[in-house]
């Protein structure tokens, strides 16, 4: 994985963007290139890509997207919009790793860090790890209508549960990338055991293995001698579907609309005092509001954690664990040469060790 394939696919993503209305928000022609281009890239690495189509409510007099809870009255037509999914050819798939982003921008933005680098992350990923034999299968998910209450993994729960019980119970795990690329990023992991601190009312209850998750990412960037933090895990993004699902949850997140600290811009860099994405929801997040460094740490450390799962043993019932010999970095390296390549492109020196910190998230806004 390079900057340079990361950067490729927010092109492809800006250029749906610039070519429908300046957006890429569900239900609308921007959206359905940018479903075209992960299709596309998909195929041309060999995976066999499924589009799942669903509706959501819309209220054309607001012209506005509900939740299927908002007042029906109001509601004149549901209109389609999509997932993608894919699956690695080999596998186990009695022990699926599931890792996905949301695809959609708000109609204000062409949302290339929200959530551009998150759909470019697990794009990136999927390529990478094309061809490679693994114990467990892997699932690459990228939902449709995030930003309107989660409807799109939503979709996915609820039709796995009601249509194939035996294949959602089949699920290990969750792993879910939103905002991996904020210009002023902080790096932060879901806190899985919720040992970090800073819970607050929108925090939600991790199911148990989550912090298997949690202890994976955070074996991975100190093996690259990385500063990372812990953040609660909350309601705003995909992973709150899975986690009310029983489901074991983690992801990555480089900020929103909190302000960094002095502590973590003398971390990471950055200006103390902004918010990790001054963009966030505008019409300014575009291909210059991603930092392609952070996105690359991101991904690299996503590949490598997916890598990890998908070849430990994972026992059906049994609580999750991490990967197998995580966290030494010999583990990580004897895995496979495609996880030891993406390991040294990952590698940066940081200058203090993670603390924890909670990060203001805005009350059932979706990142």
């Amino acid at each position: 994985m390079t900057a340079e394939q990361l950067a490729g696919h927010l092109r492809a993503f800006q250029d749906a963007a610039d070519d429908h209305d300046g957006n890429r928000a569900v239900g609308t022609a921007g959206y359905r290139a940018s479903v075209d281009h992960v299709v596309e890239r998909l195929r041309a690495a060999g995976y066999d890509p499924r589009v799942q189509a669903f509706t959501v409510p819309y209220d054309e007099d607001h012209g506005d997207y509900h939740d299927d809870h908002h007042d029906e009255e109001t509601v004149t037509e549901r209109r389609v919009t999509y997932n993608v999914l894919a699956d690695t050819p080999t596998g186990d798939p009695d022990s699926t790793v599931l890792v996905g982003a949301h695809l959609d921008s708000v109609p204000e933005s062409p949302g290339l860090n929200d959530n551009g680098s998150g759909a470019a992350g697990v794009l990136a990923v999927a390529e990478a790890l094309a061809g490679t034999d693994t114990r467990n299968r892997v699932r690459f998910a990228w939902w449709g209508a995030e930003e309107v209450n989660l409807n799109g993994a939503d979709h996915y729960v609820s039709d796995l549960r009601a249509n194939d019980p035996g294949a959602f119970d089949d699920i290990a795990l969750y792993l879910n990338l939103d905002m991996i690329g904020s210009p002023n990023y902080g790096r932060f992991v879901y806190d899985g055991d919720t040992s970090g601190g800073g819970w607050h009312d929108d925090s939600v209850e991790a199911p148990a293995g989550s912090e298997a998750i949690e202890a994976a990412l955070e074996g991975y960037f100190e093996s690259v001698e990385m500063a990372v933090e812990e953040v609660p895990i909350d309601d705003g993004s995909d992973h709150l579907v899975f986690a009310e699902a029983g489901i074991p949850v983690g992801g990555l997140f480089t900020g929103d609309t909190g302000e960094k600290t002095r502590q973590q811009a003398a971390r990471y860099g950055g200006e103390a005092g902004e918010d990790y994405d001054p963009c966030y929801h505008s019409a300014c997040d575009d291909l210059d509001n991603v930092d392609l460094q952070v996105l690359e740490e991101m991904s690299d450390a996503t590949a490598a954690v997916v890598l990890g799962f998908a070849s430990s043993t994972i026992d059906d019932g049994a609580r999750l664990r991490p990967p197998d010999g995580w966290p030494r970095r010999s583990a990580l390296e004897e895995l496979d040469p495609v996880l030891t390549g993406l390991v040294a492109l990952g590698v940066l020196v940081a200058a203090t060790a993670a603390v924890a910190v909670a990060v203001r998230r805005r009350a059932r806004v979706r990142r």
